[in-house]
């Protein structure tokens, strides 16, 4: 045989190959892949997982982690449902976050706007009406009673751990037990990122940042890519596991009732960096002061930097917010401020957050 035609041989294959891989090929090692023995042993490519619509097979690149983390949180959250008094007709659909094997969870203040009957449904299509609820006026979450037994329960995770680019995932479940609604959405900003940012003293404000898509239920959870609980949506906003767990700590721990001190200030953080940058200390920075607040008695005026409550120092590890949470209304405390250059100590009474 001459080499030419063995070249032309050669081409024929290489072109035949070529297009057959184009073409027929992939679509045939998509669905090879994905036969049990093949997947296990990871012996096709792609690996990813395939979403298969009406007109073909498309492989999706990291949707096998949404998927997954989505179906493993959906037994460990319910549907929060609202039927009219007057008609008895379905009036709204609201989420809410299951806190407790005998039946506590967690929601919008927002689910809870009027007197009508509240019905909470689990996954598993068991249902029951809402017998007590207690709001949390700092963070508008409410917690409410069922009388259930053998709750899946979520496990909320550390929001603090979520990092600017990690995915998280909002997951709402339907009155369809085998339906649930998921879509995912990066991180823009993480629970640590201070700089820049103004807190209020009397309501929780660490946590981090991710841009819905779309309309969110009252009460939606937000996951991360291992199905643990790091957020909820209070209908304006995500209101943070580390804070969630935080207001569930003071719920479980005082009767089924949130009690919270009020101080009366906003306040920015002054980071290492910045300090460094400006010459000055790090610490919390006053912005404002509201008229007949507990700091106000005590003598706090805007532009003093906060550098330590007791003996509590302030810094970016240890944050002026978590530092107030834990105290309760009626207790005495001192507040370390530098006021043109000179340390003063204030004294006074946390007043009650109502």
């Amino acid at each position: 045989m001459k080499k030419s035609q063995i070249g032309s041989i050669i081409a024929a294959a290489v072109l035949t190959g070529w297009l057959f891989n184009i073409f027929p090929g992939r679509f045939l090692a998509a669905k090879l892949s994905t036969w049990p023995l093949l997947n296990r042993w990871q012996i096709l490519s792609p690996q990813a997982p395939i979403v298969i619509n009406n007109r073909e097979t498309v492989r999706v690149e990291g949707s096998g982690d949404v998927l997954q983390a989505a179906g493993s949180v959906k037994s460990k959250i319910s549907t929060l449902v609202e039927i009219s008094r007057m008609t008895g007709s379905l009036l709204a659909v609201h989420s809410a976050v299951n806190l407790t094997s005998d039946g506590s969870f967690v929601t919008a203040e927002s689910s809870f706007h009027n007197n009508n009957a509240f019905y909470v449904v689990l996954n598993d299509g068991r249902q029951t009406r809402v017998t007590r609820t207690s709001l949390d006026p700092a963070t508008s979450l409410v917690f409410f009673k069922a009388d259930l037994d053998n709750v899946p329960v979520a496990n909320l995770a550390g929001s603090k751990d979520l990092s600017a680019g990690d995915k998280v995932i909002f997951v709402q479940n339907s009155l369809q037990n085998y339906y649930n609604r998921i879509f995912a959405e990066d991180v823009n900003f993480s629970e640590s990122d201070v700089a820049g940012r103004t807190f209020k003293s009397d309501y929780p404000g660490r946590g981090f940042g991710a841009a819905a898509g779309q309309p969110l239920a009252n009460g939606e959870a937000v996951v991360n890519t291992n199905g643990d609980i790091v957020g909820i949506w209070n209908g304006d906003e995500i209101v943070s596991s580390d804070v969630l767990k935080q207001a569930a700590g003071l719920y479980f721990n005082n009767q089924q009732k949130i009690s919270r001190p009020s101080f009366g200030f906003n306040y920015s953080i002054i980071t290492k960096n910045e300090a460094s940058l400006t010459n000055s200390l790090q610490g919390a920075k006053v912005l404002q002061v509201a008229p007949g607040s507990p700091v106000q008695k005590a003598g706090l005026v805007a532009g003093d930097l906060i550098s330590a409550v007791d003996s509590h120092p302030i810094n970016e590890n240890s944050t002026l917010e978590e530092i107030l949470e834990k105290y309760k209304p009626g207790d005495k405390l001192t507040i370390i401020v530098t006021r043109k250059n000179q340390a003063v100590n204030l004294n006074l009474v946390a007043g009650e957050l109502k």
